[in-house]
């Protein structure tokens, strides 16, 4: 007799047994399940399930192509990373030196358009095409250990939570050394 339910007759270690394996008492419960049922009710069941397979093949060959699609958009969302990274350094002898930086969320491209690279652009500013020639899209690994000493510790733990959807940071550093 267990402590726990009085009302089942099962001793004390079997029912701390049956607690420990969840996946076995599914089973055990299915195969209970299929004992108390009827031929009838056997049978209902299977004609239930056997509609449910053809609703499913008709939905999937009526619509199999957009099925597909989702799925490979799904597939790219995973693969993804959360955030993308750009990073330019400029160095020109009497000029001193550059860098700009920028986090954001990495939504794919919209209507063939890079928008974020576009705003990063609009924010480097005049000469922005000559700069952008060294622009770097480094990893977040690469980019937190390149440039730890710019970016201020508040930023790295936005870019740690990643439950941003709208986090963009961008910043432009100089240096003149003259």
């Amino acid at each position: 007799m267990n402590n726990d339910m009085p009302w089942v007759n099962l001793t004390q270690e079997e029912v701390d047994e049956l607690r420990n394996k969840k996946y076995e008492l599914t089973e055990y419960g299915k195969r209970r399940l299929k004992e108390m049922m009827t031929h009838e009710e056997m049978l209902e069941e299977a004609a239930r399930r056997e509609a449910a397979l053809k609703a499913v093949d008709k939905l999937y060959e009526e619509n199999g192509d957009a099925m597909k699609q989702l799925a490979e958009i799904e597939k790219e969302e995973i693969e993804r990373p959360f955030y993308r990274f750009f990073a330019i350094e400029y160095f020109a002898t009497g000029e001193g030196m550059s860098f700009w930086l920028k986090v954001c969320r990495n939504y794919p491209p919209h209507n063939d358009r890079d928008y974020d690279l576009e705003r990063f652009a609009k924010f480097i500013g005049e000469g922005a095409a000559h700069y952008l020639h060294g622009l770097e899209t480094p990893t977040q690994e690469e980019f937190l250990e390149k440039y730890a000493n710019l970016i201020p510790p508040y930023i790295v733990k936005m870019i740690e939570r990643r439950d941003q959807p709208g986090f963009d940071w961008e910043t432009h550093l100089y240096f003149n050394y003259s």
